[in-house]
């Protein structure tokens, strides 16, 4: 049998070049995108809630408030002025101090009080025995731990910046009286 030799040829360029029908994108492609953006908003908002929830755990706290001491003490009916009233650090109900001093009053007694300055503008200045002395002289310098009260525990600030002599008393307990000598 005679031998055939194959030889390969090229073919034309013109036939190499096939265009392949492209299918048009169906709308669900875009979904991936969509649902990734989604699932991204998820996860910020889900790390900007835990972020806050840290913060409010760990920030660090007030610290509490500093002042000259004045107590505020009750034998728990406060019916006059031996069963309750304002002490300071020496027993009495005077204190004295320089002006720029911060008092500090807390309610260690059972029973809510306040510490009202003597003004005819403050709650239960009329009352009978609140202001022994009339008003203070000094009508521009108001202090007040308002008419809620103090619970036992709580703490009230007043800083005295002015010279003077300020009478307060207790809104519930009016025979309840102190006297801030400021100079």
């Amino acid at each position: 049998m005679p031998k055939t030799n194959f030889i390969a040829r090229t073919l034309p360029a013109k036939l190499l070049r096939v265009k392949m029908e492209q299918a048009p994108k169906s709308i669900e492609s875009t979904k991936p995108k969509s649902r990734t953006m989604v699932l991204a908003a998820i996860i910020v908002v889900i790390l900007v809630v835990v972020g806050v929830g840290v913060y409010i755990l760990y920030r660090p706290s007030t610290p509490p408030p500093t002042g000259t001491p004045v107590t505020i003490w009750d034998n728990g009916p406060c019916s006059n002025d031996t069963t309750c009233g304002f002490k300071n650090n020496t027993g009495g109900s005077t204190l004295t101090v320089p002006t720029g001093t911060t008092v500090l009053w807390t309610n260690t007694g059972s029973l809510s009080h306040t510490v009202t300055a003597c003004l005819s503008t403050n709650p239960g200045y009329s009352a009978p025995g609140a202001c022994p002395n009339g008003p203070n002289s000094n009508t521009s310098v108001n202090f007040d731990s308002g008419t809620s009260g103090m619970i036992h525990g709580a703490t009230f600030a007043f800083t005295f910046n002015t010279a003077g002599t300020y009478d307060y008393y207790c809104y519930f307990h009016p025979w309840m009286h102190g006297v801030i000598i400021v100079q």
